[in-house]
């Protein structure tokens, strides 16, 4: 029999020692199995620990496992050929020249993100016509200067709701009306995006591609037989979860129950992903290992 080992947390100056949780050998191969089948996984093995001892009974741990098997994790090498499949889309089947195309983060001007990181790693993928001011990484700053009769490409890592994009696509329309520009193409390209999302993508009416199409984690890849099954589980899970952590509320199954498994390597994961991947407290304000984080 193992142990998963004692550990302790500091929180409101009080230290809180977590108790001791058992796994079997089952649980150990499967474990390992898991860490040899994902390497992402071996960068924060204490996390995974940690997310298992949460599990009381077979249910939960079967949906840990199914999670984590159709988890979409972007690592260095996937995000060159992503990187590359967006270029290509762009210069090949929108046929875009250079001349008068902007490709522009979601990013706003004081809030840092993944559409930042994603531009930077996709500049130099195109044909040399390319040059560094047809990107811009602030989108107040490319939608105010992008020229007349242009087409503008935002572009963004994820795409959870549609929520964030469909803002987003409204302020550079009205800026666009704003500048008293002539008509200018607006497009979206995204690494991920839940299929969801596809409907208000449509409503706007602009072109829109991603590389990758993501289901919800359990009501629309679980096998229909297990549906219920896995629901109740991961609802034992956060169940165990602390409600509110620095004034933000627990969102269950992710924002808005996106029930989202995605990360672009470890960099800042969305609040849709299933919070027993990141949120860092457990009931009684007790901090954890989390196989990822949120800022």
């Amino acid at each position: 029999m193992q142990y998963c080992r004692p550990k302790l947390e500091i929180m409101n100056d009080k230290v809180l020692n977590r108790a001791k949780q058992k796994i079997d050998y089952n649980d150990y191969i499967r474990l390992f199995n898991l860490q040899k089948e994902y390497k992402w996984l071996e960068y924060e093995p204490e996390a995974l620990f940690d997310l298992w001892c949460l599990s009381e009974n077979d249910e939960q741990k079967n949906t840990i496992e199914f999670l984590i098997n159709n988890f979409l994790f972007i690592d260095g090498y996937n995000l060159h050929e992503s990187t590359q499949k967006i270029a290509n889309h762009i210069e090949k089947v929108w046929n875009l020249k250079a001349k008068n195309t902007f490709i522009v983060a979601t990013c706003d001007n004081s809030n840092p993100d993944g559409s930042q990181y994603l531009i930077q790693r996709l500049k130099n993928k195109f044909s040399t016509d390319w040059r560094e001011s047809h990107f811009f990484n602030s989108l107040p700053v490319g939608a105010n200067e992008i020229p007349n009769n242009s087409t503008i490409i935002l572009i963004d890592d994820f795409i959870g709701t549609g929520n964030t994009i469909s803002r987003k696509l409204d302020y550079v329309k009205k800026t666009i009306i704003d500048r008293g520009l002539n008509v200018i193409s607006i497009k979206v390209v995204s690494l991920a995006t839940m299929k969801f999302a596809e409907v208000v993508l449509s409503s706007h009416g602009v072109d829109y591609f991603s590389v990758h199409w993501l289901n919800k984690g359990i009501s629309e890849l679980v096998p229909t037989d297990k549906k219920e099954v896995a629901t109740k589980a991961m609802e034992e899970l956060e169940n165990k979860l602390q409600k509110k952590y620095r004034g933000r509320k627990l969102p269950n199954f992710g924002y808005k129950r996106s029930e989202s498994l995605f990360a672009l390597g470890f960099n800042n994961i969305p609040n849709n992903v299933f919070p027993i991947f990141w949120w860092p407290s457990l009931k009684g304000g007790i901090l954890r290992k989390t196989i990822f984080k949120r800022v």
